[in-house]
């Protein structure tokens, strides 16, 4: 054990403090674990470092008397940056036992261990430098304050680097992580486009291929008998040929918008317009289509004119794909309604059909791009899918709103609301 007589030597000047110790102001600093079981070393420490600073840092120093104190202390305090640590203390090798508890269990190889021994018989130099992670081996005897000062000045500056380090590798880790999460959100989209680039060239080829051999066939047809084809055959042909090319065409101008919607190049012009004359405009359109089911289509208003602010190529756009949907997906000998109403700042647009309706499962992906629904077309009319997201995309460029509101078995309601001619539009 060690005694009062292997004690620093004080050959060096030292300016000793008042004998009450007081307590450091300060709101950060370093802290020394003493870990001995002599009283006087732990006195004579704080005596020889109570003016210590370093880095405009003072030292708090915690004392243990056994190893298994200092543990107890250890686990109060991770930030401890020396620890003088005796050998001989509860048992011969209490010491060693605490350094293994500091690198091994605590995982701390963060800490200045010094291994300050007033016996080194029980813990020889070059045995314990090999075998255990210390970093500093000191005999009592030979330890003097100025020693003990350079020692922990010494420790604190490695302490401190290692520190620095520690957190230029935490936050590069934290750098990578962030980096990592970044790629893998990136790889993630890249596989979503991936796959909507898959499912794009698959519907777009079965989308193609059906009136590209219809024309295919007519083509022939004509060209193998049109010297013995009656003249109505040919122009039926023809007819026929004209609707699979319009059926590509309309294809290919979806294709178009979708990929200018997606770009931000749509062009938008706005201005006041009166919404009812391209209403009544559009019924006409599809009044025939409608005629060849037995539908009607009905159109309800309140007031002679509905002023908003948009554009009128892209309102049309929109209104034409709901007004078109409803005939389409409507069952024969049915009604659409059409309903014009103004609601607070807003013009209102209802198309309602008496269609199967949808299902919740169906309503949830309605507006999404080249979406098949369970719903059919009741004459076998094409459906690129398309229709409803490229409304949604050019309803919300001009600050409107759309949704739909359906019942299964009972029909569907499509809303679209437009800004009053009031609402300036920036985008």
């Amino acid at each position: 054990m060690s005694s009062n007589s292997s004690s620093l030597k004080t050959d060096e000047a030292i300016l000793f403090a008042d004998d009450e110790q007081h307590e450091k102001q300060q709101t950060e600093t370093w802290k020394l674990l003493v870990v001995d079981d002599d009283q006087y070393m732990h006195q004579i420490t704080r005596l020889v470092l109570d003016k210590f600073t370093f880095q405009n840092k003072s030292l708090t120093i915690l004392s243990a008397y056994s190893g298994i104190e200092a543990q107890a202390i250890l686990s109060q305090h991770s930030d401890i940056a020396i620890i003088l640590l005796d050998v001989v203390m509860e048992t011969p090798d209490a010491g060693l036992i605490f350094v293994e508890y500091v690198r091994e269990t605590c995982r701390n190889h963060f800490a200045q261990i010094i291994l300050r021994t007033g016996q080194p018989g029980y813990a020889p130099e070059k045995e314990v430098i090999s075998k255990y992670e210390i970093n500093y081996y000191a005999n009592k005897t030979e330890l003097t304050a100025q020693k003990l000062f350079a020692l922990i000045t010494s420790c604190l500056r490695a302490y401190n680097n290692i520190m620095t380090l520690e957190g230029y590798r935490q936050n590069l880790e934290l750098m990578v992580q962030a980096r990592v999460g970044e790629l893998r959100e990136k790889n993630a989209q890249l596989i979503q486009l991936n796959q909507e680039k898959n499912e794009f060239l698959s519907i777009t080829a079965h989308d193609i291929k059906n009136p590209l051999s219809n024309i295919k066939v007519y083509a022939e047809e004509i060209e193998t008998d049109y010297d013995r084809l009656p003249k109505n055959d040919v122009v039926k042909f023809a007819r026929l040929i004209r609707h699979s090319s319009l059926q590509m065409l309309n294809l290919v101008k979806d294709l178009i918008d979708v990929n200018r919607i997606e770009s931000g190049a749509m062009p938008f012009a706005f201005r006041k317009m009166d919404l009812l004359p391209l209403v009544n405009a559009l019924i006409m359109q599809y009044k025939r289509r409608a005629e060849e089911k037995n539908i009607q289509i009905k159109c309800i208003t309140d007031k002679p004119n509905y002023l908003i602010y948009a554009d009128e190529i892209r309102v049309h756009q929109i209104l034409e794909n709901l007004i078109s949907n409803a005939v389409k997906y409507s069952l024969h000998h049915k009604q659409v309604t059409i309903c014009l109403s103004s609601h607070s700042d807003k013009v209102r647009c209802t198309v309602a059909d008496e269609g199967p309706g949808l299902s919740k499962e169906d309503q949830q992906k309605l507006f999404g791009k080249f979406t098949r629904l369970t719903p059919k077309p009741t004459g076998n009319e094409h459906s690129s899918g398309l229709g409803l997201f490229i409304v949604k995309k050019l309803t919300e460029a001009q600050q409107g709103q759309v949704w739909c509101q359906s019942t299964l078995n009972q029909g569907s309601q499509f809303i679209v609301e437009f800004n009053l001619d009031t609402q300036p539009i920036t985008r």
